[in-house]
């Protein structure tokens, strides 16, 4: 049976292991370093998206006190006959009422 001497210098098998290691290291930190700065800009994001609705959530509970110290809430339609001129109605619209096709023939 053939036996193979294999001579393994220590220095050399440690500078691999070390070339190894940063080998792996490197790759991976710029990885999770990437990953930490999207979970960053998101939590951002949450943050902005979070002000934005306590915004408008204070601003619907001020507008809905003012509705509520208004005593009558429904506002006109018609204002006052004295406050509005009466418009007159334009000579060709009735013309124009009367003679438009009906789209039956």
């Amino acid at each position: 049976m053939p036996t193979f001497d294999v001579t393994l210098n220590i220095y050399v098998f440690i500078l691999a292991l070390v070339a190894a290691v940063i080998a792996g290291y490197l790759p991976r930190s710029k990885q999770i370093s990437r990953k930490q700065r999207k979970i960053i800009e998101l939590e951002r994001e949450m943050v902005q998206a979070h002000a934005e609705l306590l915004e408008n959530q204070r601003e619907y509970c001020l507008l809905e006190a003012k509705v509520q110290d208004i005593t009558n809430p429904v506002i006109p339609m018609k204002g006052n006959k004295l406050e509005e001129p009466q418009e007159k109605p334009l000579p060709e619209s009735r013309g124009l009422r009367n003679n438009r096709p009906t789209g039956t023939d």
